[in-house]
């Protein structure tokens, strides 16, 4: 009878202390989130960081220490209404860490798109903003195997009278494959060239515009690029030009031969701004194709490599 006395006060107080764990960890795991969440420190340069752990030893602990690594930061306010603020989160079995990060140049601490992503698809029953979905995967295109970044395209084809035939022929299958392979947040325009420049469907921007790249509109190209008339001449710089007044995030210019106008000039004009430092810098990337010809090689090399672009010769099958 004694023992079972002393048993009951015994169960009440281990029943208690368990209780009062269960609110002390909730309570600091609270508490620490929130300090989480209001403060913004600053790592390296200036990027904002900062970083929450708790781990595993700790939790198991009656009284579970959150421990917050924080350097001061003078313009909090600053740091937290800046836009280009991302999110980094990983979590395993022994550690929760959340670490804001600024994708300014030059800081240790920048978060590559890559790292986000699969801290998010690591993290169960996390619910990824909208920037780190579009962080998931970097948009890009190709063309003839010449590649460009983006989510704006706009396509300038030679259809001068010497691409008739075989050319043409690699040509729409290539373009056409290229607009499949667009994401569906991707959009596109194509313009092509002989004497003159020729938007696709005939109009051209502003009322032309980009379009995504539906079933539907990829039919449309198909059918507008079959159909169509070779013409004189190879002058691309005022398809060039439209293209540019398009404002995409880059160009791929495809020609079969020398160039005969003022393309490479009139890109110096309208393509080069002045940088900080003094130097011209590109405003949109071009990137150039030279299909089943050694004509105008040096041509094409030259605006790549002028515009940021990358040349890119296409051989012949024999």
């Amino acid at each position: 009878m004694v023992m079972e006395r002393m048993g009951k006060p015994r169960s009440r107080e281990s029943f208690q202390s368990t209780i009062a764990f269960c609110v002390s960890t909730s309570m600091h795991a609270a508490i620490g989130l929130t300090l989480a969440l209001m403060l913004v420190a600053t790592h390296g340069n200036g990027s904002p960081t900062l970083q929450l752990r708790m781990t595993a030893e700790q939790a198991s602990q009656e009284i579970a220490p959150l421990e917050i690594s924080i350097q001061p930061q003078p313009e909090v306010l600053d740091a937290l209404m800046d836009p280009s603020l991302d999110l980094k989160i990983e979590l395993n079995s022994a550690e929760v860490k959340a670490e804001l990060n600024s994708s300014r140049t030059g800081s240790e601490g920048t978060i590559r798109s890559s790292d986000v992503s699969r801290a998010v698809e690591s993290a169960p029953g996390v619910i990824a903003n909208e920037s780190v979905q579009k962080a998931k995967s970097k948009s890009r295109a190709s063309f003839f195997g010449a590649e460009a970044d983006g989510n704006r395209f706009v396509f300038v084809i030679d259809s001068s009278g010497s691409m008739r035939g075989t050319r043409w022929q690699a040509l729409c299958v290539e373009l056409i494959r290229a607009l499949q392979s667009l994401s569906p947040d991707q959009e596109f325009f194509v313009i092509r060239f002989d004497s003159s420049a020729h938007p696709m469907f005939g109009t051209a921007p502003p009322k032309g515009e980009f379009l995504t790249a539906t079933s539907k509109n990829v039919r449309r190209v198909q059918n507008w690029i079959r159909s169509i008339e070779h013409g004189r001449n190879t002058f691309p710089s005022s398809a060039v030009g439209m293209a540019l007044r398009l404002k995409p995030d880059a160009i791929f210019l495809l020609s079969d031969g020398e160039i005969g106008d003022n393309t490479i000039a009139d890109l110096e004009t309208w393509n080069q701004v002045e940088g900080d430092d003094g130097y011209s810098k590109t405003i949109v990337p071009i990137h150039t194709v030279l299909l089943h010809s050694q004509v105008g090689y040096a041509t094409l090399e030259r605006i790549a490599n002028e515009n940021s672009g990358t040349f890119t010769p296409v051989r012949a099958h024999p």
